[in-house]
């Protein structure tokens, strides 16, 4: 191997031919292909962050609608919104509660009204699960005594996200003063019926 010299500045010696570009030493060529894979990377990365999202049609109210009209296409038109943010809904079923023009058409103010509390069973505003409909049956846990008292659900819980969650479930008579002292000390859980 050839050796060479440096200037009086450095001792040590340095392999000869090597390439210098002002001062600069290139051993090997630049790795093309990873910086090339990277920037990829990278862009699929910006792509999915802030690309956009998949979209649905959902029916929004075109006029106002009254409690008790039929939703169809004769009031409501089909608007694009993101995948999963409302529950799909069905045209062709009566609303429990009015709607006002350009509002969304919600699943919880669909359907004809739950079958409502049995006679002489009391309610009882409780935490309900969501997607709880009136009419469901429900179960109400109390934790402490291990004990499960039949109920149906009334009024459901608002779709609102950052609600409440409160809801109304009728109770039997005989059960009524156990759970509402077992939800006033929040030891109740309310169980909704598989559909």
């Amino acid at each position: 191997m050839l050796v060479r010299y440096t200037d009086d500045s450095t001792p040590f010696p340095r392999p000869f031919p090597i390439r210098t570009f002002e001062e600069v030493i290139w051993l090997q060529s630049p790795p093309w292909a990873r910086w090339a894979a990277a920037l990829a990377i990278a862009a699929v990365a910006i792509w999915i962050e802030v690309g956009p999202e998949p979209t649905v049609p959902h029916p929004f109210a075109a006029v106002n609608i009254e409690a008790g009209d039929v939703v169809d296409e004769a009031n409501t038109e089909m608007r694009p919104i993101p995948a999963g943010t409302l529950a799909p809904v069905e045209l062709g079923q009566t609303t429990r509660s009015s709607i006002s023009s350009g509002d969304p058409v919600l699943a919880s103010v669909l359907g004809e009204g739950g079958q409502g509390a049995p006679d002489g069973w009391w309610r009882l505003e409780i935490a309900v699960p969501r997607g709880a409909r009136d009419g469901d049956a429900a179960r109400i846990v109390l934790l402490d005594d291990d004990e499960v008292a039949e109920g149906v659900v009334v009024e459901e819980s608002s779709e609102d996200p950052l609600g409440s969650g409160m809801g109304l479930v009728a109770v039997e008579p005989g059960q009524a003063a156990e759970v509402a002292r077992a939800a006033g000390e929040g030891r109740a859980v309310v169980m909704i019926a598989p559909p």
